[in-house]
């Protein structure tokens, strides 16, 4: 925008839909306040989220073994990183996530959501890791 000019409402209309941030409209997508995809095309351009089995398949791949076996092991990142995966690629709610992961406290995955978020930030190898999974999540076929 031009220095001096008004910013109009208008220009914050994301997909169409709702009148603010993009963050803001997904966090209404994911509560279930929304139109229909079929009828409103501004939905369907809107990215959709990724399943928890997807993440998980994910992460098999890249850890090659099963997430029975990585899990519960003390200190592996992979379960943590298939919930930081589920918070921000699943748009899934803490409860959903630790229901999930094997019958976790909503808090207890916050945490853990939280802590693989700073580890994230220190450790480049990691980051390395998660960008693949993620490139691979983002082709997932539907």
């Amino acid at each position: 925008m031009r220095q001096g000019a008004i910013e109009t409402p208008w220009s914050r209309l994301v997909g169409g839909l709702v009148l603010g941030t993009e963050t803001f409209a997904r966090r209404l997508l994911r509560r279930g306040i929304g139109g229909n995809p079929r009828e409103q095309a501004a939905l369907r351009s809107l990215p959709q989220p990724v399943t928890w089995s997807e993440i998980v398949s994910a992460l098999e791949l890249a850890k090659g073994e099963g997430w029975e076996q990585f899990s519960k092991r003390h200190g592996d990142w992979g379960r943590d990183a298939a919930l930081w995966l589920g918070r921000r690629q699943g748009r899934l709610r803490l409860a959903q996530l630790g229901r999930l992961a094997g019958g976790m406290d909503y808090a207890a995955v916050g945490q853990a959501v939280s802590r693989f978020g700073r580890r994230l930030e220190r450790e480049a190898r990691l980051q390395r890791q998660l960008r693949r999974i993620e490139l691979q999540l983002s082709n997932v076929e539907i």
